[in-house]
Protein backbone atom coordinates (compact mmCIF):
# COMPACT_ATOMS: atom_id res chain seq x y z
CA UNK A 1 0.00 0.00 0.00
CA UNK A 2 0.93 3.16 -1.29
CA UNK A 3 2.41 6.14 2.18
CA UNK A 4 -0.34 8.30 0.84
CA UNK A 5 -2.91 5.35 1.16
CA UNK A 6 -1.93 4.54 4.94
CA UNK A 7 -1.96 8.16 5.80
CA UNK A 8 -5.88 8.30 4.66
CA UNK A 9 -6.71 5.07 6.03
CA UNK A 10 -5.24 6.73 9.30
CA UNK A 11 -8.16 9.37 9.39
CA UNK A 12 -11.04 7.13 8.63
CA UNK A 13 -11.72 6.32 12.14
CA UNK A 14 -11.81 10.05 12.42
CA UNK A 15 -14.29 10.75 10.02
CA UNK A 16 -16.59 7.90 11.17
CA UNK A 17 -16.49 9.11 14.46
CA UNK A 18 -17.25 12.48 13.10
CA UNK A 19 -19.87 11.62 11.04
CA UNK A 20 -21.55 9.56 13.88
CA UNK A 21 -21.34 12.45 15.85
CA UNK A 22 -23.10 14.62 13.57
CA UNK A 23 -26.04 11.61 13.15
CA UNK A 24 -26.64 11.20 16.72
CA UNK A 25 -29.16 13.56 17.02
CA UNK A 26 -31.13 11.58 14.47
CA UNK A 27 -30.36 8.15 15.85
CA UNK A 28 -32.15 7.48 19.06
CA UNK A 29 -32.85 3.46 18.91
CA UNK A 30 -31.48 2.36 22.71
CA UNK A 31 -33.30 5.43 24.08
CA UNK A 32 -33.68 4.98 27.88
CA UNK A 33 -37.49 5.88 28.43
CA UNK A 34 -39.83 5.77 31.53
CA UNK A 35 -43.56 5.86 31.62
CA UNK A 36 -44.80 6.73 35.12
CA UNK A 37 -48.28 5.89 35.34
CA UNK A 38 -49.85 5.77 38.90
CA UNK A 39 -53.72 6.06 37.48
CA UNK A 40 -55.82 3.51 39.69
CA UNK A 41 -57.42 3.22 36.20
CA UNK A 42 -56.80 -0.19 34.41
CA UNK A 43 -57.71 0.79 31.66
CA UNK A 44 -55.71 4.20 31.36
CA UNK A 45 -52.28 2.48 32.49
CA UNK A 46 -53.20 0.40 29.25
CA UNK A 47 -52.61 3.04 27.23
CA UNK A 48 -49.07 3.44 28.57
CA UNK A 49 -48.49 -0.11 28.48
CA UNK A 50 -49.42 -0.32 24.59
CA UNK A 51 -46.85 2.99 23.80
CA UNK A 52 -44.47 1.30 26.12
CA UNK A 53 -44.70 -1.58 24.41
CA UNK A 54 -44.35 -0.07 20.53
CA UNK A 55 -41.55 1.99 21.84
CA UNK A 56 -39.43 -1.58 22.85
CA UNK A 57 -40.38 -3.14 19.62
CA UNK A 58 -38.38 -0.82 18.39
CA UNK A 59 -35.11 -1.00 19.99
CA UNK A 60 -35.53 0.65 23.00
CA UNK A 61 -34.78 -0.01 26.55
CA UNK A 62 -38.19 1.03 28.44
CA UNK A 63 -39.20 1.19 32.32
CA UNK A 64 -43.20 1.09 32.60
CA UNK A 65 -44.06 1.96 36.63
CA UNK A 66 -47.70 1.28 37.11
CA UNK A 67 -50.39 -0.59 39.34
CA UNK A 68 -51.04 -3.64 37.09
CA UNK A 69 -49.32 -6.36 35.25
CA UNK A 70 -48.87 -6.66 31.49
CA UNK A 71 -51.20 -10.33 31.37
CA UNK A 72 -49.31 -10.95 27.43
CA UNK A 73 -45.74 -11.58 27.17
CA UNK A 74 -43.40 -8.76 27.31
CA UNK A 75 -41.15 -7.98 24.82
CA UNK A 76 -37.37 -8.42 25.64
CA UNK A 77 -36.55 -4.70 25.82
CA UNK A 78 -39.46 -4.09 28.82
CA UNK A 79 -38.70 -3.79 32.26
CA UNK A 80 -41.99 -3.73 34.40
CA UNK A 81 -42.18 -2.28 37.74
CA UNK A 82 -45.23 -2.65 39.32
CA UNK A 83 -46.61 -0.93 42.09
CA UNK A 84 -49.94 -2.02 43.65
CA UNK A 85 -52.15 0.21 44.38
CA UNK A 86 -55.71 0.36 46.60
CA UNK A 87 -58.77 0.26 43.71
CA UNK A 88 -60.43 3.58 45.25
CA UNK A 89 -62.10 3.81 41.79
CA UNK A 90 -63.83 0.32 41.83
CA UNK A 91 -64.97 1.33 45.27
CA UNK A 92 -66.33 4.88 44.76
CA UNK A 93 -68.42 3.92 41.82
CA UNK A 94 -69.43 0.81 43.27
CA UNK A 95 -72.43 2.90 44.81
CA UNK A 96 -73.53 4.45 40.92
CA UNK A 97 -75.12 0.82 40.21
CA UNK A 98 -77.28 0.87 43.28
CA UNK A 99 -78.73 4.22 43.32
CA UNK A 100 -78.47 7.35 41.00
CA UNK A 101 -75.16 9.06 42.50
CA UNK A 102 -74.35 12.85 42.27
CA UNK A 103 -71.00 12.12 40.95
CA UNK A 104 -69.87 15.70 40.97
CA UNK A 105 -69.69 15.29 45.08
CA UNK A 106 -67.45 12.61 44.93
CA UNK A 107 -64.63 14.33 42.99
CA UNK A 108 -62.93 15.79 45.82
CA UNK A 109 -62.64 12.23 47.57
CA UNK A 110 -61.07 11.14 43.92
CA UNK A 111 -59.02 13.70 43.73
CA UNK A 112 -57.26 13.29 46.87
CA UNK A 113 -57.40 9.34 45.96
CA UNK A 114 -55.45 9.46 43.15
CA UNK A 115 -53.09 11.84 44.45
CA UNK A 116 -52.29 10.03 47.54
CA UNK A 117 -52.00 6.82 45.04
CA UNK A 118 -49.33 8.92 42.57
CA UNK A 119 -47.53 9.70 46.29
CA UNK A 120 -47.58 6.25 47.35
CA UNK A 121 -46.12 5.36 43.68
CA UNK A 122 -43.69 7.73 44.17
CA UNK A 123 -42.15 6.82 47.35
CA UNK A 124 -42.13 2.92 46.78
CA UNK A 125 -38.90 1.60 47.24
CA UNK A 126 -39.16 -0.06 44.17
CA UNK A 127 -39.46 3.29 42.57
CA UNK A 128 -37.36 4.49 44.72
CA UNK A 129 -34.26 2.22 43.65
CA UNK A 130 -35.00 3.69 39.82
CA UNK A 131 -34.53 7.56 40.61
CA UNK A 132 -30.63 7.29 40.39
CA UNK A 133 -30.89 6.04 36.84
CA UNK A 134 -30.99 7.82 33.72
CA UNK A 135 -33.44 8.37 31.20
CA UNK A 136 -33.26 10.02 27.50
CA UNK A 137 -37.74 11.43 28.41
CA UNK A 138 -40.14 10.92 30.84
CA UNK A 139 -43.29 9.74 30.16
CA UNK A 140 -45.81 10.80 32.75
CA UNK A 141 -49.97 8.94 32.59
CA UNK A 142 -52.08 11.85 33.91
CA UNK A 143 -55.86 10.91 35.44
CA UNK A 144 -56.39 14.19 37.63
CA UNK A 145 -52.85 14.80 39.26
CA UNK A 146 -49.99 16.16 38.03
CA UNK A 147 -47.53 16.91 40.65
CA UNK A 148 -45.43 13.84 38.99
CA UNK A 149 -44.29 15.69 36.18
CA UNK A 150 -41.66 17.04 38.32
CA UNK A 151 -39.62 13.46 37.18
CA UNK A 152 -38.39 14.93 34.41
CA UNK A 153 -36.70 17.90 36.09
CA UNK A 154 -35.50 14.91 38.83
CA UNK A 155 -33.59 12.83 35.51
CA UNK A 156 -33.09 15.46 33.74
CA UNK A 157 -34.88 14.46 30.96
CA UNK A 158 -37.74 15.63 28.33
CA UNK A 159 -41.36 15.31 29.82
CA UNK A 160 -44.35 13.86 27.75
CA UNK A 161 -47.73 13.83 29.35
CA UNK A 162 -49.65 11.20 28.15
CA UNK A 163 -53.65 11.79 28.92
CA UNK A 164 -55.97 8.82 28.58
CA UNK A 165 -58.52 11.26 27.39
CA UNK A 166 -59.18 14.33 24.82
CA UNK A 167 -58.17 17.73 25.58
CA UNK A 168 -59.42 19.46 29.13
CA UNK A 169 -58.34 22.53 30.92
CA UNK A 170 -55.93 20.49 32.42
CA UNK A 171 -53.53 19.20 29.49
CA UNK A 172 -54.26 22.49 27.40
CA UNK A 173 -52.49 24.24 30.16
CA UNK A 174 -49.56 22.84 30.30
CA UNK A 175 -48.68 23.92 26.35
CA UNK A 176 -51.11 26.71 26.10
CA UNK A 177 -53.13 24.86 23.34
CA UNK A 178 -56.39 26.82 22.86
CA UNK A 179 -59.96 25.04 24.51
CA UNK A 180 -62.68 26.84 21.68
CA UNK A 181 -64.74 26.89 24.36
CA UNK A 182 -67.27 28.57 21.92
CA UNK A 183 -67.32 25.58 19.23
CA UNK A 184 -65.46 22.40 21.01
CA UNK A 185 -67.94 21.15 23.23
CA UNK A 186 -66.35 19.36 26.57
CA UNK A 187 -65.56 15.79 26.18
CA UNK A 188 -68.35 15.26 29.27
CA UNK A 189 -70.82 16.26 26.61
CA UNK A 190 -69.45 13.98 24.22
CA UNK A 191 -70.55 15.32 20.16
CA UNK A 192 -72.94 17.62 19.90
CA UNK A 193 -74.84 18.07 16.10
CA UNK A 194 -75.17 21.76 17.16
CA UNK A 195 -73.59 24.15 19.28
CA UNK A 196 -75.91 26.48 19.97
CA UNK A 197 -77.06 29.38 22.36
CA UNK A 198 -78.07 26.55 25.11
CA UNK A 199 -74.98 24.11 24.04
CA UNK A 200 -72.69 26.99 23.95
CA UNK A 201 -73.69 28.34 27.57
CA UNK A 202 -73.50 25.18 28.88
CA UNK A 203 -70.22 23.56 27.41
CA UNK A 204 -68.91 27.58 28.83
CA UNK A 205 -70.16 27.03 32.35
CA UNK A 206 -68.01 23.62 32.52
CA UNK A 207 -64.99 25.22 31.58
CA UNK A 208 -65.83 27.64 33.75
CA UNK A 209 -66.39 25.13 36.64
CA UNK A 210 -62.65 23.92 35.62
CA UNK A 211 -61.06 27.06 35.18
CA UNK A 212 -62.06 27.94 38.80
CA UNK A 213 -61.28 24.69 40.59
CA UNK A 214 -57.99 24.89 38.71
CA UNK A 215 -56.41 26.54 41.74
CA UNK A 216 -57.66 25.25 44.19
CA UNK A 217 -56.24 21.69 42.57
CA UNK A 218 -53.22 23.61 42.17
CA UNK A 219 -52.99 24.27 45.95
CA UNK A 220 -52.96 20.99 46.73
CA UNK A 221 -50.70 19.83 44.72
CA UNK A 222 -48.47 21.89 45.23
CA UNK A 223 -47.51 20.59 49.06
CA UNK A 224 -47.23 16.85 47.36
CA UNK A 225 -44.58 18.53 44.76
CA UNK A 226 -42.60 20.01 47.47
CA UNK A 227 -42.68 16.90 49.62
CA UNK A 228 -41.22 14.96 46.64
CA UNK A 229 -39.45 17.23 44.57
CA UNK A 230 -37.91 20.28 47.23
CA UNK A 231 -37.14 23.90 46.05
CA UNK A 232 -33.69 24.68 45.86
CA UNK A 233 -33.31 21.08 44.11
CA UNK A 234 -35.77 21.14 41.55
CA UNK A 235 -37.25 24.18 39.57
CA UNK A 236 -40.96 25.42 40.80
CA UNK A 237 -44.81 23.24 39.84
CA UNK A 238 -45.58 26.11 38.22
CA UNK A 239 -42.28 26.24 36.01
CA UNK A 240 -42.41 21.73 35.39
CA UNK A 241 -45.79 22.25 34.58
CA UNK A 242 -44.75 24.83 31.56
CA UNK A 243 -41.89 22.35 30.77
CA UNK A 244 -43.64 19.99 28.77
CA UNK A 245 -42.53 19.09 25.34
CA UNK A 246 -45.36 16.43 24.13
CA UNK A 247 -49.17 16.43 24.84
CA UNK A 248 -50.06 12.57 23.66
CA UNK A 249 -54.41 12.22 23.21
CA UNK A 250 -56.53 8.95 23.09
CA UNK A 251 -58.67 10.49 20.78
CA UNK A 252 -59.07 10.89 17.14
CA UNK A 253 -60.96 13.94 14.93
CA UNK A 254 -63.29 11.57 13.50
CA UNK A 255 -64.73 10.71 16.88
CA UNK A 256 -64.90 13.62 18.21
CA UNK A 257 -65.51 17.50 17.10
CA UNK A 258 -62.41 18.81 14.81
CA UNK A 259 -60.14 21.55 16.93
CA UNK A 260 -56.78 22.96 16.63
CA UNK A 261 -54.18 21.68 18.03
CA UNK A 262 -50.98 22.89 18.54
CA UNK A 263 -47.66 21.05 16.87
CA UNK A 264 -46.94 19.27 19.87
CA UNK A 265 -50.49 18.21 20.87
CA UNK A 266 -50.93 15.28 18.74
CA UNK A 267 -54.24 12.71 18.49
CA UNK A 268 -53.51 8.98 19.30
CA UNK A 269 -56.90 7.73 19.87
CA UNK A 270 -56.85 3.65 19.22
CA UNK A 271 -53.24 3.57 20.93
CA UNK A 272 -53.86 0.88 22.78
CA UNK A 273 -55.92 -1.52 19.41
CA UNK A 274 -54.11 -3.89 17.52
CA UNK A 275 -54.10 -3.80 13.91
CA UNK A 276 -54.64 -7.46 13.92
CA UNK A 277 -56.01 -9.10 16.97
CA UNK A 278 -53.71 -11.51 18.92
CA UNK A 279 -54.87 -15.25 18.98
CA UNK A 280 -57.21 -15.44 21.83
CA UNK A 281 -57.10 -17.91 24.90
CA UNK A 282 -58.29 -21.47 23.71
CA UNK A 283 -61.54 -21.70 25.28
CA UNK A 284 -63.11 -18.24 24.26
CA UNK A 285 -61.67 -18.57 20.44
CA UNK A 286 -63.58 -22.00 20.33
CA UNK A 287 -66.81 -20.45 22.06
CA UNK A 288 -66.81 -17.37 19.76
CA UNK A 289 -65.79 -19.85 16.71
CA UNK A 290 -68.27 -21.81 17.15
CA UNK A 291 -71.07 -19.28 17.28
CA UNK A 292 -73.67 -20.01 14.59
CA UNK A 293 -75.61 -16.81 14.87
CA UNK A 294 -73.33 -14.26 16.54
CA UNK A 295 -71.71 -13.09 19.78
CA UNK A 296 -72.86 -10.51 22.33
CA UNK A 297 -69.82 -9.07 24.42
CA UNK A 298 -70.67 -7.87 27.76
CA UNK A 299 -68.24 -5.78 29.62
CA UNK A 300 -68.70 -2.16 32.24
CA UNK A 301 -65.03 -2.09 31.66
CA UNK A 302 -62.00 -2.09 33.96
CA UNK A 303 -63.78 0.12 36.86
CA UNK A 304 -67.40 -1.01 37.29
CA UNK A 305 -68.00 -4.63 38.30
CA UNK A 306 -71.23 -6.84 37.08
CA UNK A 307 -70.93 -8.60 40.39
CA UNK A 308 -72.11 -5.21 42.06
CA UNK A 309 -75.15 -4.77 40.07
CA UNK A 310 -78.46 -5.25 41.65
CA UNK A 311 -79.96 -8.50 41.40
CA UNK A 312 -83.38 -6.60 40.38
CA UNK A 313 -81.12 -5.43 37.40
CA UNK A 314 -79.11 -8.84 36.84
CA UNK A 315 -82.13 -10.67 36.42
CA UNK A 316 -83.32 -7.68 33.49
CA UNK A 317 -79.90 -8.68 31.26
CA UNK A 318 -79.97 -12.38 32.23
CA UNK A 319 -83.88 -13.13 31.13
CA UNK A 320 -83.32 -11.22 28.03
CA UNK A 321 -79.78 -12.49 26.59
CA UNK A 322 -80.85 -16.47 27.67
CA UNK A 323 -83.62 -16.56 24.67
CA UNK A 324 -81.20 -15.01 22.38
CA UNK A 325 -79.97 -17.40 19.45
CA UNK A 326 -76.83 -15.55 20.05
CA UNK A 327 -73.91 -15.96 22.88
CA UNK A 328 -72.92 -14.15 25.27
CA UNK A 329 -69.32 -13.67 26.30
CA UNK A 330 -69.63 -11.69 29.81
CA UNK A 331 -66.91 -9.97 31.74
CA UNK A 332 -68.04 -11.24 35.29
CA UNK A 333 -65.44 -10.80 38.17
CA UNK A 334 -67.05 -13.54 40.35
CA UNK A 335 -67.04 -17.20 40.40
CA UNK A 336 -70.28 -17.61 38.77
CA UNK A 337 -73.29 -15.86 37.15
CA UNK A 338 -76.37 -16.60 39.37
CA UNK A 339 -78.88 -18.71 36.85
CA UNK A 340 -76.38 -18.53 33.98
CA UNK A 341 -77.87 -19.40 31.25
CA UNK A 342 -76.56 -22.62 28.92
CA UNK A 343 -75.66 -19.50 25.91
CA UNK A 344 -73.39 -17.23 28.44
CA UNK A 345 -69.56 -17.78 29.12
CA UNK A 346 -67.98 -15.81 32.10
CA UNK A 347 -64.64 -14.88 32.61
CA UNK A 348 -62.76 -12.17 35.18
CA UNK A 349 -60.72 -10.62 32.55
CA UNK A 350 -61.05 -10.67 28.86
CA UNK A 351 -58.42 -9.12 26.03
CA UNK A 352 -61.28 -6.78 24.73
CA UNK A 353 -59.75 -5.64 21.69
CA UNK A 354 -59.21 -8.81 20.34
CA UNK A 355 -62.71 -9.88 21.60
CA UNK A 356 -63.97 -7.14 19.43
CA UNK A 357 -61.62 -7.73 16.74
CA UNK A 358 -63.26 -11.40 16.37
CA UNK A 359 -65.48 -11.92 13.18
CA UNK A 360 -68.42 -13.54 14.69
CA UNK A 361 -68.98 -10.43 17.37
CA UNK A 362 -72.21 -8.84 16.55
CA UNK A 363 -73.18 -6.28 19.59
CA UNK A 364 -70.90 -4.88 22.56
CA UNK A 365 -73.26 -4.01 25.49
CA UNK A 366 -71.17 -1.35 27.44
CA UNK A 367 -70.56 1.18 29.92
CA UNK A 368 -69.32 3.60 27.46
CA UNK A 369 -65.64 4.13 28.29
CA UNK A 370 -63.67 6.12 25.89
CA UNK A 371 -61.35 3.05 25.16
CA UNK A 372 -64.07 0.35 24.52
CA UNK A 373 -66.05 2.89 22.07
CA UNK A 374 -62.83 3.35 20.46
CA UNK A 375 -62.22 -0.61 19.63
CA UNK A 376 -65.63 -0.61 18.80
CA UNK A 377 -65.30 2.00 16.15
CA UNK A 378 -61.98 0.33 14.72
CA UNK A 379 -63.57 -2.64 14.67
CA UNK A 380 -67.22 -2.19 13.36
CA UNK A 381 -69.56 -3.78 16.22
CA UNK A 382 -72.24 -1.80 17.25
CA UNK A 383 -73.08 -0.95 20.81
CA UNK A 384 -75.83 -0.71 23.21
CA UNK A 385 -74.64 1.52 25.41
CA UNK A 386 -75.52 1.55 29.79
CA UNK A 387 -73.39 4.68 30.69
CA UNK A 388 -72.91 5.12 34.51
CA UNK A 389 -70.57 7.81 35.68
CA UNK A 390 -68.02 10.14 33.99
CA UNK A 391 -67.91 11.28 30.38
CA UNK A 392 -69.49 7.88 29.25
CA UNK A 393 -72.71 9.63 28.94
CA UNK A 394 -71.21 11.76 26.14
CA UNK A 395 -69.49 9.29 24.72
CA UNK A 396 -72.67 7.04 23.96
CA UNK A 397 -74.60 9.80 22.71
CA UNK A 398 -72.14 10.84 20.39
CA UNK A 399 -72.52 6.76 18.71
CA UNK A 400 -75.97 7.31 18.89
CA UNK A 401 -75.83 10.67 17.39
CA UNK A 402 -73.54 9.03 14.38
CA UNK A 403 -76.28 6.33 14.23
CA UNK A 404 -74.13 3.02 15.27
CA UNK A 405 -75.57 2.81 18.98
CA UNK A 406 -78.51 3.11 20.86
CA UNK A 407 -79.06 3.89 24.80
CA UNK A 408 -80.85 2.41 27.83
CA UNK A 409 -80.16 4.17 31.40
CA UNK A 410 -79.28 2.20 33.50
CA UNK A 411 -81.81 3.88 37.07
CA UNK A 412 -84.97 3.75 34.64
CA UNK A 413 -84.20 0.38 32.56
CA UNK A 414 -87.45 -2.22 32.05
CA UNK A 415 -86.55 -5.66 30.73
CA UNK A 416 -89.14 -4.57 27.97
CA UNK A 417 -86.78 -1.49 27.04
CA UNK A 418 -83.71 -3.66 27.68
CA UNK A 419 -84.81 -6.38 25.56
CA UNK A 420 -86.56 -3.92 22.66
CA UNK A 421 -83.41 -2.21 22.20
CA UNK A 422 -81.29 -5.69 22.26
CA UNK A 423 -83.58 -6.65 19.04
CA UNK A 424 -82.99 -3.15 17.45
CA UNK A 425 -79.52 -3.60 17.26
CA UNK A 426 -79.27 -7.33 16.20
CA UNK A 427 -81.74 -6.96 13.52
CA UNK A 428 -82.27 -3.79 12.20
CA UNK A 429 -79.24 -3.57 9.26
CA UNK A 430 -78.76 0.22 9.62
CA UNK A 431 -77.00 0.52 12.61
CA UNK A 432 -74.35 -2.26 11.25
CA UNK A 433 -73.72 -0.57 7.71
CA UNK A 434 -73.45 2.66 9.42
CA UNK A 435 -70.53 1.56 11.44
CA UNK A 436 -68.60 0.06 9.10
CA UNK A 437 -68.49 3.10 7.27
CA UNK A 438 -67.04 5.05 10.65
CA UNK A 439 -65.29 2.17 10.80
CA UNK A 440 -63.38 2.80 8.11
CA UNK A 441 -62.73 6.53 7.90
CA UNK A 442 -61.51 5.87 11.78
CA UNK A 443 -59.31 3.48 10.23
CA UNK A 444 -58.06 5.59 7.35
CA UNK A 445 -54.61 7.49 8.82
CA UNK A 446 -51.38 7.61 7.21
CA UNK A 447 -49.79 5.12 10.03
CA UNK A 448 -50.91 3.52 13.25
CA UNK A 449 -51.64 5.55 16.21
CA UNK A 450 -48.99 3.57 18.03
CA UNK A 451 -46.65 4.56 15.32
CA UNK A 452 -47.12 8.05 15.63
CA UNK A 453 -47.32 8.01 19.49
CA UNK A 454 -43.90 6.55 18.95
CA UNK A 455 -42.68 8.89 16.12
CA UNK A 456 -43.04 11.54 18.22
CA UNK A 457 -41.69 10.34 21.60
CA UNK A 458 -38.51 9.38 19.34
CA UNK A 459 -38.68 13.06 17.97
CA UNK A 460 -38.51 14.60 21.75
CA UNK A 461 -35.89 12.53 22.27
CA UNK A 462 -33.71 13.31 19.21
CA UNK A 463 -33.79 17.16 19.77
CA UNK A 464 -33.67 17.16 23.38
CA UNK A 465 -37.19 18.46 24.62
CA UNK A 466 -37.76 19.90 21.21
CA UNK A 467 -37.89 22.95 22.36
CA UNK A 468 -38.83 24.17 18.48
CA UNK A 469 -42.39 23.10 19.09
CA UNK A 470 -42.67 25.61 22.57
CA UNK A 471 -45.62 27.82 22.45
CA UNK A 472 -45.13 30.95 24.04
CA UNK A 473 -48.59 31.24 25.48
CA UNK A 474 -47.25 28.55 27.63
CA UNK A 475 -45.68 31.16 29.05
CA UNK A 476 -48.72 33.81 29.58
CA UNK A 477 -50.80 34.16 32.71
CA UNK A 478 -55.25 33.83 31.30
CA UNK A 479 -55.09 37.69 30.99
CA UNK A 480 -52.06 38.00 29.23
CA UNK A 481 -53.27 35.19 26.54
CA UNK A 482 -56.68 37.00 26.16
CA UNK A 483 -55.30 40.15 25.90
CA UNK A 484 -56.78 41.30 28.77
CA UNK A 485 -53.94 43.77 29.78
CA UNK A 486 -53.71 45.19 26.68
CA UNK A 487 -57.42 46.21 25.94
CA UNK A 488 -57.34 47.77 29.57
CA UNK A 489 -54.20 49.38 28.26
CA UNK A 490 -55.69 50.59 25.36
CA UNK A 491 -59.24 51.93 26.84
CA UNK A 492 -57.08 53.96 30.09
CA UNK A 493 -55.19 55.75 27.21
CA UNK A 494 -57.77 56.35 25.55
CA UNK A 495 -59.82 57.47 27.94
CA UNK A 496 -57.03 59.95 29.36
CA UNK A 497 -56.55 61.14 25.84
CA UNK A 498 -60.39 61.74 25.30
CA UNK A 499 -60.71 63.40 29.08
CA UNK A 500 -57.32 65.39 28.06
CA UNK A 501 -59.33 66.68 24.34
CA UNK A 502 -62.47 67.32 26.57
CA UNK A 503 -60.55 69.36 29.01
CA UNK A 504 -58.13 71.55 26.63
CA UNK A 505 -61.62 72.21 24.30
CA UNK A 506 -63.17 73.25 27.34
CA UNK A 507 -60.32 75.51 28.87
CA UNK A 508 -60.41 77.13 25.15
CA UNK A 509 -64.10 78.04 24.86
CA UNK A 510 -63.89 79.13 27.86
CA UNK A 511 -60.99 81.27 26.93
CA UNK A 512 -62.39 82.12 23.66
CA UNK A 513 -66.12 82.90 24.70
CA UNK A 514 -65.22 84.35 28.10
CA UNK A 515 -63.28 87.22 26.21
CA UNK A 516 -66.49 87.71 24.10
CA UNK A 517 -68.80 88.08 26.91
CA UNK A 518 -66.59 90.33 28.44
CA UNK A 519 -66.27 92.63 25.69
CA UNK A 520 -70.16 92.97 25.24
CA UNK A 521 -70.24 94.17 28.68
CA UNK A 522 -67.78 96.86 28.49
CA UNK A 523 -69.61 97.89 25.21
Amino acid sequence: MKPCSQSVMQFVPIIFAVLCALALPIYVAGSKILCFHASPVRSHVMIGQALMRGLAERGHEVTMVSSYKVSSPLPAKYREVVIPAEDRISKLVKGFLVKPTNQWKLMPELFFGTMSAANSTLNDPQFLALKSEQFDVVIVGLFMPDFMLGLGAHFGAPTVALFSAGLSSITADLVGNPLGVAVVPHMIMGKVSQMDFRNRLRNFLIYLMEKLSGPVASYYQRKYYEWNFPSGRYPSYDDVRKNVSLVLLNTHFSAHTPRPYLQNVIEVGGLQIKPEPDPLPEDIRQWLDGAEHGVIYFCLGSSLKSTDIPMEKLKIFVKTLAQLKQRVLWKWEGSGLPDQPANVMTKNWLPQSDVLGHRNVVLFISHGGLGGMAEARYNGVPVLGIPIYAEQAGNVRAAVVEGWALEVDYHTMTRAMFTQTVDRLLNEPQFRTKIRQISQVYRDRPQTALELACYWVEYVIRYRGAPQLHYPAADLNIWQKNSVDVIVFIAAVTYLVVKIISWTTGQLKRMLFGRRVEKQKTN
